[in-house]
């Protein structure tokens, strides 16, 4: 087929689309929604996982951990009686290698208030080393981050909201006057009035105060020193301390720890804000904390010179610590235990990046599904065209044109259809996807009725992506799979007798 002929072929068609305008702009139209609906879920997709797996490595445990390979493999039991000591050594070595280390001791517990109780996991963390690796201690939104050699906690808001601790940000009416009036004096009581407004709700409580978004640090630390003389920062921990005995069997020992809140964090992830405590590690220690002696349960890693809010680089792979380490322990005259391994974020988190994997394998078949349906329609489009042009088709057969030629006509009707539909559609996807890009939603009401966790790492208001490779190729995907199923329909018209269709009505 020569260059002059496939022009030509191209005009016949542009031809046929402009005089059945209507049924152009119908299945374009499909084709267009499907476009701008797969753009935009993929969008939304890629902006859950990409801000999902950031939040894990920058706020939960950093790109990597050292730890006991029997805890590893009790990992979701928290076992803390799997520790080990002489961490300085490793931290050390890895500092060396080009790593920020941070020690860390964890247990499970229970954490009471004044009014309430939760189930928490603590994090025993050396502040400054905490710091160096982790962003959420920046997110401290009331008071102040734990400092060493302090019985203090740092909780997540919606810990410190379930135990009517800290600064109360939403309260009902009747809790809002008790507070009120456990004011020390008519002063401090009229403080606390102006540092909250009453708004009318639907639920039962019917009015709920909420602190003004308008006040100042001075007034936060004021209000915030209310709260403390009231004991509303007054916490204490039930817990037990796990250990080995000689024969290698664990024993158990009640412990309650005593502690003052000294603020709280409000992070963009949802595991620092639900059911989470930090406590300054050396206060673990002794008798009065969990008897550690200098042990602990994992040595937190990130790579020095990491983009701060970045996901893990290539140089923070298992094979890439674990090289550094050992090289920098054989320096040294040492060597890493045959019990400690390294293990990265995505060895930790394989049922979440499982879960990931099955959520994108169900967007991607629904966004299948909406392609199907548009490509349907085209298909549709195309035997209808070509049933009402039947006469048409037989004139062109007998004119001498081949059924190839005939059918590259239809096929070019058909490509020209996907292509006006999936560039609309990528026009409107762009549309729908700024705000998201931009402004993104908030999930922070959904996300308390799911109790702090959606299976992604998300909290409050999260954005979308720009998926530029999704972008530039789905309109191409589309106008070639518009325009093969356009053949099919051709081929069938095309076995009819040119006679018999000559004489078609």
């Amino acid at each position: 087929m020569t260059i002059n002929e496939i022009i030509e072929l191209k005009r016949i068609a542009f031809r046929s689309l402009m005089r059945h305008k209507m049924k152009t702009f119908l299945t374009c139209a499909g084709v267009m929604v499907s476009t701008a609906l797969y753009i935009w879920m993929q969008s939304w997709l890629g902006g859950l996982m990409l801000e999902s797996r950031r939040n894990i490595v920058n706020y939960e445990m950093g790109a990597a951990k050292v730890q006991t390979k029997l805890y590893f493999q009790n990992k979701d039991e928290l076992p803390s009686y799997e520790t080990f000591t002489g961490w300085e050594v490793y931290a050390k070595a890895l500092e060396n290698a080009g790593y920020n280390a941070a020690p860390r001791y964890t247990f499970s517990g229970t954490i009471y208030s004044q009014e309430a109780f939760a189930p928490v996991a603590v994090y025993g963390i050396e502040p400054d080393a905490e710091k160096r690796i982790l962003l959420y201690a920046d997110y401290v939104e009331f008071g102040r981050f734990v400092k060493n050699g302090e019985f203090q906690a740092v909780l997540g808001a919606m810990t410190a909201e379930k135990l009517k601790a800290g600064i109360p940000t939403r309260i009902p009416k009747d809790e809002f006057e008790m507070f009120v009036s456990g004011a020390a004096d008519a002063g401090e009581a009229e403080f606390i009035r102006s540092c909250y407004s009453p708004m009318e709700t639907n639920i039962e409580t019917k009015t709920l105060y909420v602190l003004k978004r308008s006040i100042d640090k001075a007034s936060s630390e004021r209000l915030w020193n209310i709260c403390d003389n009231a004991g509303r920062n007054d916490v204490r921990i039930a817990t037990v301390i796990d250990f080995k005995d000689d024969s290698g069997k664990v024993r158990h020992v009640n412990q309650v720890i005593d502690l003052k809140i000294a603020g709280i964090i409000n992070s963009p992830d949802p595991a620092t804000n639900f059911n989470a405590v930090y406590v300054p590690l050396d206060v673990l220690q002794d008798e009065e904390g969990m008897m550690l002696q200098g042990a602990v349960t994992e040595i937190l890693i990130r790579a020095k010179d990491a983009i701060p809010g970045s996901a893990a680089e290539k140089k923070e792979s298992k094979e890439a610590i674990r090289a550094g380490l050992e090289l920098k322990l054989a320096e040294a005259g040492e060597m890493l235990p045959a019990e400690l391994d390294v293990y990265t974020w995505q060895e930790y988190n394989e049922d979440y990046l499982g879960y990931e994997k099955l959520e994108s394998g169900s967007t991607k078949i629904l966004s299948f599904l909406l392609f199907f349906l548009a490509l349907i329609g085209i298909s549709n489009t195309m035997l209808l065209a070509i049933l009402e042009r039947t006469k048409e088709t037989g004139m062109m057969r007998a004119l001498g044109m081949s059924s190839g030629q005939i059918t590259a006509a239809y096929f070019f009707e058909a490509l020209a259809i996907g292509f006006l539909g999936s560039i609309l559609g990528v026009i409107l996807g762009c549309i729908l996807n700024y705000p998201m890009v931009k402004y993104g939603l908030d999930f922070s009401g959904m996300l308390e009725q799911f109790g702090g966790s959606m299976g992604y790492r998300i909290s409050g208001n999260f954005r979308g992506m720009w998926d530029f490779p999704v972008i530039i190729f789905t309109p191409l995907v589309a106008t070639l799979l518009s325009g093969l199923m356009a053949i099919a329909p051709v081929r069938r018209a095309l076995r009819m007798n040119i006679i018999e269709v000559l004489r078609f009505e």
